[in-house]
């Protein structure tokens, strides 16, 4: 029992540490174009289904769907977005968002920055030391969401 919460801590530390000193030393590009953690989590989830209409994107971030319209405005002002006629569909007011060569580009830049920072920080492993640390990762990833071939532990 004591081991299972010591993993419990060890990754609390990791993953609370991901989130203040990597994000933070990374997100010069996501700064210096002004985009808020909505308009990110709408850019990550175009990026990962292709596209995404106003409606799923209300849902999946549980807003209203007019709040969605007014924060794709903005994106679209900064050319990170474009909206396009739902061709799926027969509704010509269906509309389905895509990301722009830009998002793509700052998307690009901003995991490039997390990989930086994550190889200066381990960059002086032993090799028996780098061998432990990427079988952990391999465990880690097997049970959180979105982890090894996006499928996670039962």
């Amino acid at each position: 029992m004591k081991r299972e919460n010591d993993i419990v801590h060890n990754l609390r530390d990791i993953y609370g540490y991901g989130y203040t000193k990597v994000f933070s030393d990374v997100t010069d590009s996501v700064a210096r174009i002004h985009i808020s953690k909505t308009q990110m989590g709408i850019i990550k989830y175009i990026y990962l289904k292709g596209h995404a209409t106003p409606s799923a994107l209300a849902a999946e971030m549980n807003v209203q769907r007019s709040a969605v319209t007014h924060t794709i405005k903005k994106l679209e002002q900064k050319n990170l977005v474009t909206v396009k006629q739902n061709e799926l569909t027969n509704d010509r007011r269906s509309k389905l968002i895509y990301m722009t060569r830009e998002a793509e580009e700052l998307l690009e830049e901003f995991m490039d920055n997390i990989l930086k920072k994550i190889s200066e920080d381990v960059g002086e492993l032993s090799r028996e030391e780098a061998r432990t640390l990427h079988d952990a990762t391999l465990t880690i990833l097997k049970y959180i969401p979105g982890g090894i071939d996006n499928e996670t532990h039962s």
